[in-house]
């Protein structure tokens, strides 16, 4: 029964001919049965996933009993007395291609005892004999007690005297690794008779399977929420890093902490800076083997949420090597440490939200020092009124707000101070110069402030409009571009 408050979303449906289930993070997967010649399937049970299932010292795993899986009685197959016998072939096949899915075996073989007391026993051997693109190798994880695992076969040891049967007696129980990334693989189910005395009855043996996946989790703090992805031909960086807390989930989950190789597309600083255009750009390794979309998310104004406007998106072609996601910065951002989250999947739909499961790719949370746009401000003061034949200083401070150092390039249009008078003093000296303006450019450093003055003198007639004023081009709209000051009569 599962567990109170723990939603299953493992589902798993088994026939005689084959079986079909989807795991939590949306990868289905089918089994093909073969059967050898004279085999049969008595009976083929599903076994529902249980997320409440107990621990079980002989899977990795411990709960991969949760996990839903096949139990199927196989009946039928022809009996070599103390030697082998096939009894089926089974194709394990993924919606997607699959890094290291985890075979878990329990309780499958059989034995028999008739009324004579004669006993046979039948071992259960797994062949590894196929799979796409090429064929895995098989490595033991965790139990086969009684059983030796090399990298195509699982074969029991079969010598010694008669004892009651048990996980490792007769009956294989442990987890084996398909390596590889693969599509598809196939084992061959066979049965070693060890025949004690006579006959004991028709041959009979269980083959109990199921398997999961490698996954990777997130681990920024859990205010963003969590996302998993089952490990595929899509990775972010160079590969993925698998993640294995050693329990079977449904949900996704999120870690304390994980190693992403990712972070190599940030600055060593951690630092990302938003363009002067108020654009935020950063280009990501990536590996597909097939098109995919890779999307990610900012918390710009750090309220520990990843929001709908914090997403950017790429889709990428097949073989692709990095990925370019370019953000928008809201008006609201907020520079200081924030939290970047990445993921990559095949189809948009898996990563349309920070969130969630997905069936392919990656996902990497990074902690970032987020630098908003620093603006290089200026304000200007002059005096209210002057008198004809009288001298002025005009006076703009050039501020840098942000928190890096900032080019800047100003200038000045003389054309309403030249017709009412004339320039006596400039500090600092212009990088350049005309007859009606004047331009200064340098690198303010954050926080710094740059003053600019220049000092006039009224004529004392044959004015123009009869005030003088500055213009700066381009750094504001309105009065606010420069200082304007009356002239008395």
């Amino acid at each position: 029964m599962a567990s109170k408050g723990k939603r299953n979303t493992w589902t798993m449906a088994n026939t005689v001919e084959s079986a079909r289930g989807v795991a939590p993070s949306g990868i289905i997967m089918t089994v093909e049965k073969k059967m050898a010649y004279g085999t049969r399937v008595a009976k083929a049970e599903t076994l529902r996933a249980d997320p409440g299932a107990p621990a079980d010292e002989y899977l990795d795993p411990v709960n991969a009993k949760a996990a839903a899986g096949i139990s199927d009685l196989y009946e039928g197959f022809a009996v070599r007395p103390n030697g082998w016998s096939d009894v089926a072939t089974l194709t394990f096949r993924f919606s997607s291609p699959v890094r290291n899915p985890r075979l878990h075996v329990a309780g499958t073989g059989g034995a028999t005892v008739d009324s004579s007391g004669n006993r046979e026993e039948y071992w259960t051997g797994l062949r590894l004999s196929g799979g796409t693109p090429s064929r895995p190798t098989f490595s033991k994880i965790a139990g086969f007690p009684g059983f030796e695992v090399d990298q195509q076969a699982i074969v029991p040891d079969v010598g010694g005297r008669q004892r009651e049967t048990t996980c490792g007696v007769v009956y294989m129980c442990g987890t084996a690794q398909v390596n590889g990334m693969v599509s598809s693989f196939t084992v061959d189910v066979r049965a070693r008779n060890v025949r004690r005395t006579l006959p004991a009855g028709d041959p009979f043996m269980w083959g109990v399977f199921r398997v999961t996946f490698e996954q990777d989790d997130s681990d920024a703090p859990a205010s963003y929420g969590a996302a998993s992805h089952s490990i595929s031909d899509q990775s972010i960086g160079n590969s993925a890093t698998s993640d294995r807390p050693g329990t079977v989930s449904f949900t996704p989950r999120r870690l304390d902490d994980d190693q992403d190789d990712a972070a190599s597309a940030l600055p060593s600083s951690g630092r990302l800076e938003a363009w002067q255009d108020r654009r935020l750009q950063l280009t990501v390794p990536v590996r597909t083997a097939s098109s995919g979309v890779l999307a990610g998310w900012v918390d710009f104004d750090r309220d520990g949420r990843f929001q709908p406007a914090e997403r950017a998106t790429a889709v990428l072609p097949a073989n692709s090597a990095r990925g370019v996601l370019t953000w928008a910065l809201p008006h609201d951002a907020k520079p200081g440490p924030t939290w970047l989250r990445l993921r990559l999947a095949e189809a948009a739909a898996e990563v349309s939200v920070p969130t969630g499961w997905a069936a392919t790719g990656e996902v990497e949370d990074h902690r970032i020092d987020l630098l908003t746009p620093g603006q290089v401000r200026l304000s200007h003061s002059a005096p209210n009124r002057i008198g004809k034949g009288e001298r002025l200083t005009f006076t703009t401070r050039v501020h840098n707000s942000g928190q890096t150092a900032l080019p800047y390039h100003l200038s000045m249009r003389l054309d309403d101070v030249l017709d009412d008078a004339r320039v006596r003093a400039i500090n600092p000296r212009p990088a350049a110069r005309t007859r009606s303006a004047l331009t200064w450019q340098g690198t303010l450093e954050p926080g710094a402030t740059r003053e600019i003055r220049v000092r006039v003198q009224v004529k004392r007639g044959d004015l123009g409009n009869g005030k003088v004023a500055t213009r700066w081009p381009g750094t504001c709209e309105g009065e606010r571009c420069g200082a304007s000051v009356a002239v008395r009569d």
